[in-house]
């Protein structure tokens, strides 16, 4: 397969789509393995900027429809309101026994407690900007190509590029969005989250649909991070 880039007269050799998919969302889990800490996240984030920009994996794509604007900023911002919601001041006044429910069994290790690392009295203003840069426009990139662009079509095809939005898997799409979920320490909301982006792909035929709508709620959350100090969800 000839690169877009290529008929334009600069030869790349072509990745293959797989790899093009895969390898920016592998790059994020390495680094954040391998560097960790604040110091470390702009690491993470060139790393995966570079890893995007090599593979370009949205070559594969059309670019995003203006007339599918209203539904992509409903439910990026809807997902950020359910990602907050079960921890809000709210739920635990109104609904004690879920919110007490979720604190025991939905979320994974300890991100229950707001770690200060990513403050800006703690980490400097250039750090907490690139932890919110890399959260909103980089990782979410890297996600919803993995899952909704490679993951979701390789459940139903071995060329997975020949399978499209309209052919709804609903195997393909549970497990998809399930493991999507446990990819988060907040694998509830993470699960809804990943329906919600899912379905979002599937009705708009468009997987920018779902990329902008996954910016726009990581771009909401960290703002109302750095708004109420809520580093819990960092």
């Amino acid at each position: 397969m000839e690169s877009i880039d290529s008929r334009r007269g600069i030869h790349l050799p072509p990745l293959p789509p797989t790899l093009a998919h895969v390898a920016p969302f592998v790059v994020w889990l390495a680094c954040m393995k391998i560097f960790s800490g604040v110091d470390y996240y702009w690491v993470r984030t060139i790393a995966t900027v570079i890893a995007l920009l090599i593979c370009r994996p949205w070559r594969w794509y059309r670019g995003p429809q203006v007339r599918h604007v209203p539904a992509t900023v409903i439910v990026g911002a809807a997902v950020c309101w359910i990602w907050i919601l079960p921890e809000s001041d709210w739920m635990q006044a109104h609904g004690a026994w879920f919110y007490s429910f979720y604190q025991r069994f939905g979320i994974l290790g300890s991100n229950a407690v707001a770690d200060q690392a990513y403050a800006p009295e703690n980490a400097g203003w250039l750090n907490t900007v690139v932890r919110l840069c890399g959260s909103a426009f980089v990782i979410a990139l890297a996600e919803e190509i993995f899952w909704r662009g490679f993951a979701y079509r390789r459940l139903q095809q071995v060329r997975f590029l020949e399978a499209h939005p309209e052919d709804f898997s609903i195997l393909a799409f549970a497990v998809v969005a399930i493991a999507f979920g446990f990819e988060h320490a907040r694998w509830f909301v993470g699960i809804i989250a990943g329906v919600a982006y899912g379905l979002l792909y599937v009705k708009t035929r468009n997987l920018w649909s779902a990329i902008l709508a996954h910016i726009i709620t990581n771009w909401l959350l960290g703002l109302y991070v750095l708004r109420t100090q809520s580093y819990q969800f960092w």
